[in-house]
Parts: structure tokens; C-alpha cells; sequence
């Protein structure tokens, strides 16, 4: 593919990634699509990351490196990724992941040839740290079902999704610092009101995670989950269903 093709921003936060760091830029590298910008942040590793990145960045110059003068948090590194980013579309990743060749080439063609989608995610395979299969995603592939229940790790993996900038406004992509644990969700709901969602069938993502953490996560955190439901409805123009949206607690 050559450069008349929209470009890719693949945005990687990094930090202490040794063991997966990697596989999972190369499984970027390897992208059967390849018109593409991988920006790596690292947020102030403390043990081989950066020198693996500046590894890799010498063999494919498609990787641009830079690294935090301090340990900023995921919401600040995300957000210098951002201001960063060239592409028509962006992707993200999380290091201790890798995709399937073909993940961004169709996941573009999905949104190219659905100019009403914001986002597109895909399934997920759920591997532990050997990469030994765990478990496998069942996200909702239709707007309606997802938008129901926005919840990171719920209905979308943000790991998997590409978004369309061209059905932004300047500056929507700005993550809250103060939305953690659900800064994938907050951003979730941020981008309803621009878009449609979607998740495609296949199965281009693997995620090195337990999928019942998720669960256990929301139930933890339930006075931070009110919180993020309050905010999408006083700042986003976007009010989920109560019943909906707290309903991953009422089944676990």
C-alpha cells in the first residue's frame, strides 16, 4: 500500500514492558496494512523497555520513540500520544497485547465503508502470560447493543478499536486523569454522541487478561462506576440506561 492510503496513528503507552514489549510491536510492524505510525511513550520504565524500543525503531522507522522526563500516569501519556499523532485514524494498544496481521486493514475497510461509525473494536482471544488461550470475547457487533452498556472490557476492548478522527471535533480525544479506573469507559462515552459503534466478528486481538477481572473491577469500584454514569449524562450528551449500565454487577 503506499502513502495515498490513510494513515494509521497506533498509539502505545509503555511502561515496565520487558517481557511483552516486543511481540507486540512487531505484531504492529507485521500489520498486512501498511500505511501506518506506531508512537511509543515510555512513561519512565525502570527496567529494558526504552532500550527495546530504540531496538526496534532502528529496523522500522514507521516507529517513533520518546520517552517521559517522569512517571506521568496512563491519562498523560495517552493525551502527549494524541497531540502527537498524524493519522486520519487511530488505534491504540496495550503492550502486554498483540493483534492479528490483518486487524487494522479490516477494520479501516469497515469504517471506510460505514461512514457513520465512530469506532469499530473486534473479539478478543484472552491468553495468560505463556499466551496460552483463556477465554474468548462475545462483544454485541450492532450500535444499540454496545452503546447500552459502554463499559471497557463490557461490550468493547479500547485495545482493539479504531477510531475515525474525521468524525471528531478538536480536542474530543483528551483523557480525564481523574477517571480512573474507567478511563477507556469515560472516553467510550465521550465519543457516543459523535457516532455509531461497532464491533467486528473476528477475532484480530489478543488480550493478555483474565475477562472476570472486568467484573470484579466494576464491582470494586461502584461508587467511581455512579460517578462516570453522572458525568456522561451532565457533560457528554450521552445518558445510558441505569438498568443497563450497572447490569454486569447484577449478574456477577
Amino acid at each position: 500500500m503506499n502513502n495515498q492510503k490513510p494513515l494509521i496513528s497506533i498509539l502505545l503507552p509503555v511502561h515496565n514492558s520487558t517481557e511483552t514489549l516486543k511481540e507486540c510491536v512487531l505484531s504492529l510492524l507485521n500489520q498486512t496494512y501498511k500505511n501506518i505510525e506506531i508512537i511509543a511513550i515510555d512513561d519512565k520504565s525502570s527496567d529494558k523497555s526504552s532500550s527495546i524500543l530504540n531496538a526496534l525503531r532502528k529496523n522500522d522507522k514507521r516507529l517513533r520513540v520518546y520517552k517521559n522526563v517522569k512517571r506521568y500516569g496512563l491519562a498523560v501519556t495517552l493525551n502527549r500520544l494524541v497531540k502527537k499523532a498524524k493519522g486520519t485514524f487511530i488505534a491504540f494498544m496495550d503492550t502486554d497485547d498483540f493483534s492479528s496481521p490483518n486487524r487494522l486493514k479490516k477494520q479501516l475497510k469497515f469504517l471506510l465503508n460505514n461512514p457513520s461509525v465512530v469506532a469499530v473494536g473486534s473479539q478478543c482471544t484472552f491468553i495468560d502470560e505463556k499466551n496460552k488461550k483463556i477465554g474468548r470475547s462475545d462483544f454485541p457487533t450492532e450500535n444499540t447493543l454496545i452503546s447500552e452498556n459502554p463499559l471497557h472490557g463490557i461490550s468493547m476492548q479500547f485495545e482493539t478499536v479504531l477510531i475515525s478522527k474525521t468524525m471528531l471535533p478538536k480536542d474530543v480525544l483528551r483523557f480525564h486523569t481523574g477517571s480512573n479506573p474507567f478511563i477507556y469507559s469515560d472516553m467510550f462515552m465521550k465519543l457516543m454522541p459523535y457516532g455509531k459503534f461497532a464491533n467486528l466478528e473476528d477475532f484480530l486481538h489478543f488480550h493478555r487478561n483474565d475477562p472476570k477481572i472486568y467484573l470484579s473491577d466494576i464491582k470494586r469500584n461502584i461508587i467511581s462506576l455512579a460517578k462516570l454514569w453522572i458525568k456522561s449524562k451532565a457533560l457528554y450528551d450521552y445518558t445510558p440506561p441505569i438498568r443497563s449500565f450497572f447490569s454486569p454487577i447484577i449478574e456477577f
